[in-house]
């Protein structure tokens, strides 16, 4: 019988079980990415409009209508003190299956005492929102025939890969942000109650919630195989499809810690089990003691309902008092979306079903993706360091030199010299941060056998001195290979990064601004970019005269870009017009909040050029000690700075440091000589990079400033 199989299944053990050994931060982070996955959860805003308001038996009720694009119109109701002014700690009220918002309110006598929840809440001073959950009714009756609307529903969410529960959840985070933005509301200090359906959609929200929040949840605890099998008392639309194989209901509580729980259960509930629900407690207490969590566990001599009282204490401790410290703000943070995440497993399952991992099809969406952005012929490599060397091998330099400068990162240069060449530094020009252009008329004068030139786009910035670069490099015939590691999108007077020289060398390493977990691109510009595109896929290769050819005629390297890192970098390049406007647009807020700011500048971005703001570049007074700053700002703010571009000159790298002297000759008894650097070695002692990533919110932004105003006034 089907049963059978269900029971093998259902007594699996859960891969993400949670463990004493187990180091909990990471481990919730993990689950909470699962749960998200699963979830499928659709965080739409709300658009809200007051439909009534009345003030009686000492409370305010503010009837809502929201509009969700998703689910349509739908009600909530805001419960307060009817003296009540703003901002005060605010509950979401999130009632079982059965329970109606109008008896959550308290406007209707609730059909059991402890169903008006969010009127008991109100009389104790919080606001409260609850909502429908528009489960009930919405089907025609006669179709239903007498089958539970609920489960009908969870059937079609199905069809789609979704839930009932994540659309649930998908409201309940609206409705978190319509009670947050609230007038009478504490954004800063808002908090979960759920019961029995309610309790599942609490958990689940408060695991995709972008802060933690504290969360009260009656009538819902115990294991999965328990209510789903042994007891059939499991609800459809209280559970993720698929989630057993990763995670059972105690460790998604305990995936919540630290942040405060209190779980509540009735020893007379029909739907639970005492001594499975005890044990789940259990298990929840490991995770929180492990993760320093606050946690109470209640287990009552009540049915299926709740204990108002001590969900009313709860959150009048986990809500008082000043609103918890924020998040640190990190430097760098990588994020995928569910449905990008989604988009990519489907990508690299195809791949891993057709058995190409190498050269397949996702590597050429890649590869058409990129061009948008570079506007030539471009092919895919393992890596931007790869892709330099690739490059200056098709070239040819072996056994001469090329120039780079000395401000860069070190693969710029050892790229160089595991082709075969020499590598002579050049210093920089400060406005657009490129390389100098009377310095590298010095350099090449000095260097004869240049055969080719590097110029990097610091920052994501093209430098205008690239014109004049492109124009000494061609008089003397000498190639051009653009570092443009930091600059996909980046453009100077509407051309593209990549465009410019012979080559273009671009890395999708995972702080770049386009990802690919590992990878790299070539561009082939230049007047025989058929050509050149060929050599380099041959160099990729192995060498091989062509793909899947036996015969090799250079010593080429295994350079190749994996389908599954095409299949990630794809995904990121479908979406790169969005994220290079959120950079721009987070930049140019930082420009008006760093104006008034003491002892930093932000640098200006030449007018020719449109950075892709890899970095955001701002310029520390001399005087200002930049290694005792970024230590103040992480332990007196939670404020990471990005790394610097770059804080060492190639010229003091310990590779580097035992080469020749430098321009001008050594030292005599009586002068040293002059640093050759001197523009490079200022800006590298001296500038830092602020946070910058798409999901950087505006409230982070103001956060970073206001630490760097307060560190440096």
């Amino acid at each position: 019988m089907q049963s059978t199989h269900a029971h093998h299944l259902l007594t699996t053990e859960p891969t993400l079980r949670f463990t004493p050994a187990t180091p909990h931060p990471a481990w919730s982070r993990t689950v909470r990415g699962v749960v998200a996955r699963l979830a499928r959860a659709e965080h739409a805003p709300l658009a809200t409009k007051a439909a009534a308001t009345t003030t009686a038996d000492g409370l305010h009720r503010e009837r809502l209508t929201f509009e969700s694009p998703l689910r349509g119109t739908f009600h909530g109701t805001v419960t307060a003190p009817q003296e009540a002014t703003g901002p005060r700690p605010a509950v979401l009220v999130l009632g079982g299956k059965n329970a109606r918002m109008e008896q959550l309110t308290g406007e209707t006598t609730p059909d059991f005492p402890d169903r008006n929840v969010a009127e008991h809440l109100a009389r104790a001073g919080f606001v409260t929102l609850s909502f429908e959950h528009g489960i009930g009714g919405g089907l025609d009756e006669g179709r239903r025939a007498g089958r539970d609307e609920g489960a009908l529903l969870a059937h079609a969410f199905a069809l789609t890969g979704r839930s009932l529960l994540g659309a649930l959840v998908g409201d309940a985070l609206g409705a978190l942000d319509v009670l947050a933005a609230h007038p009478l509301a504490d954004p800063d200090r808002v908090g979960l109650f759920g019961h029995s359906l309610g309790a599942a959609v609490a958990l689940h929200t408060a695991l995709l919630a972008p802060r933690p929040l504290p969360v009260c949840a009656a009538s819902h605890l115990g294991s999965y195989p328990a209510l789903y099998h042994r007891l059939l008392t499991g609800y459809e639309g209280a559970v993720l499809p698929g989630v057993l194989e990763y995670a059972d209901l105690p460790d998604l509580y305990g995936a919540l810690a630290p942040a405060p729980l209190q779980l509540q259960y009735g020893t007379a509930d029909p739907y639970l089990e005492p001594a499975d629900a005890r044990a789940a407690a259990e298990a929840v207490r490991r995770a929180h003691t492990a993760a320093g969590g606050d946690l109470e566990v209640h287990e009552l001599a009540m049915g299926h309902g709740t204990h108002v009282r001590y969900a009313t204490e709860f959150f009048a401790r986990t809500l008082a008092g000043p609103p918890p410290a924020p998040a640190d703000v990190p430097a760098q943070r990588v994020h995928f979306d569910v449905s990008d995440r989604r988009a990519v497993l489907d990508r690299v399952d195809a791949a891993l079903a057709s058995g190409h991992l190498t050269q397949g099809p996702e590597l050429v969406r890649f590869e058409g993706l990129a061009r948008t952005w570079t506007g030539a012929e471009s092919v895919a490599v393992a890596s931007g360091a790869a892709a330099l060397e690739i490059a200056l091998r098709v070239i040819g330099v072996a056994g001469r030199t090329v120039l780079a400068p000395v401000n860069t990162f070190f693969a710029t240069a050892a790229a160089a010299v595991r082709a075969g060449a020499a590598v002579a530094f050049v210093d920089i020009e400060p406005d657009g941060l490129g390389l100098d252009p009377d310095a590298l008329r010095a350099a090449l004068d000095r260097h004869p056998d240049t055969a080719a030139v590097l110029p990097v786009h610091i920052g994501g910035i093209v430098s205008p001195a690239l014109d004049e670069v492109l124009a000494l490099c061609a008089e003397r015939g000498v190639p051009v290979v653009e570092d443009a590691a930091h600059a996909l999108g980046a453009t100077l007077r509407g051309r593209f990064a990549g465009s410019f020289g012979r080559f273009g060398a671009f890395s999708f390493f995972p702080t770049k601004v386009a990802v690919s977990g590992e990878g790299g691109l070539v561009t082939c510009p230049g007047g025989d970019a058929a050509a050149d595109a060929e050599h380099v896929r041959r160099w990729r290769d192995h060498g091989k005269s062509a793909q899947g050819s036996t015969l090799h005629d250079r010593p080429g390297g295994n350079w190749r870009m994996s389908e599954l890192h095409a299949a990630v970098g794809a995904v990121d390049l479908e979406r790169f017009g969005r994220t290079l406007a959120t950079r721009r647009e987070l930049a140019h807020t930082y420009d008006a909040l760093l104006a008034d700011v003491p002892g930093l500048r932000a640098h200006v971005v030449p007018s020719e050029a449109r950075s892709n703001y890899y970095k955001y570049l701002a310029h520390l007074d001399v005087s200002v000690d930049r290694a005792a700053l970024k230590q103040r700002l992480r332990e007196r703010h939670g404020v990471a700075l990005a790394g610097e571009v770059y804080d060492h000159l190639l010229c003091d790298q310990p590779y580097f440091a035992e080469a020749a002297p430098p321009p001008g000759g050594g030292t005599t008894a009586s002068a040293p000589a002059e640093d050759p650097y001197p523009r490079a070695r200022l800006f590298a002692r001296h500038h830092i990079a602020l946070p910058l990533y798409p999901t950087l919110t505006h409230d982070e932004q103001t956060r970073v400033v206001a630490a760097l105003r307060a560190e440096l006034s």
